[in-house]
């Protein structure tokens, strides 16, 4: 009985950090076409990767707008 117990805590803990692979089985395993569930894997990357993409041009805008309104370096041109 403690070894059930065991597995099932560790199944919990793992959950948030599942695979590919398992999260594939776990579709399928509800009774959705391996395609199906193939393409809601794609989907659910492409939206992560877009959040990523996303989150990293903001955080470069503002750097990039903090650095231009923040700056004193600015060439002076004289002329002769």
């Amino acid at each position: 009985m403690k070894k059930l117990i065991m597995i099932a805590m560790i199944g919990v803990v793992l959950t948030g950090c599942s695979t590919e692979a398992s999260r594939m089985n776990a579709c399928e395993s509800k009774g959705v076409s391996r395609d199906a569930c193939y393409i809601a894997e794609q989907n659910r990357q492409a939206t992560i990767n877009a959040a990523a993409e996303k989150q990293a041009m903001e955080n470069a805008q503002s750097v990039y707008s903090s650095n231009d309104t923040n700056s004193s370096h600015h060439h002076k041109h004289d002329k002769y």
